[in-house]
């Protein structure tokens, strides 16, 4: 639309040639149909870099209030307001979680929806040790305590992997 007027209305005086026209109103339309979905694409980069970096110490939080005698209902709403401030992105997921559980909804199915919503790999991995500790019986802190280790050694690798590739730039 903005090529059109520009070609129609501003520059109604000049004589273009069929490529010059052509690129007045092509050009803004290409811009306008691919701006946002570039826009959109690096927000959700974003954030999911925001939640893969907030989400080992959402981990140590969690599990030290499940090894606290509190229930994982309680430990995600207390997680979500402790990471309010330093990663709000991952705390609107825990949000998320606590008030769908709170609904009524299964827990099974509002960790699975957590797990596609973020779209991070490791929250689908915690997602399904979660599952699997709840379906086999076995104790959530012993699994959040492996799984929070394996998160940090993670986070570790990314730092040095980070670190090794800076003289190269």
């Amino acid at each position: 639309i903005l090529g059109v007027c520009y070609v129609t209305i501003i520059a109604a005086g000049q004589e273009f040639t069929t490529q010059q026209m052509m690129m007045y109103v092509i050009g803004p339309g290409g811009a306008g149909y691919y701006l946002p979905k570039y826009w959109i694409t690096r927000r959700v980069e974003e954030r999911k870099d925001a939640i893969t970096r907030g989400f080992p110490d959402a981990l140590d939080m969690m599990l030290v209030c499940v090894e606290a005698g509190q229930s994982l209902d309680q430990s995600i709403v207390r997680v979500a307001g402790e990471l309010r401030a330093s990663y709000p992105a991952l705390a609107d997921e825990f949000e998320v979680v606590a008030y769908e559980m709170k609904a009524g909804k299964d827990k099974t199915s509002v960790l699975r929806d957590m797990g596609e919503r973020c779209g991070v790999q490791d929250v689908q991995s915690f997602v399904t040790v979660l599952i699997q500790s709840a379906t086999f019986g076995t104790s959530i802190a012993e699994a959040l305590r492996v799984f929070a280790a394996e998160m940090r050694d993670k986070r570790i690798m990314r730092a040095e992997e980070a670190a090794n590739k800076l003289p190269t730039k």
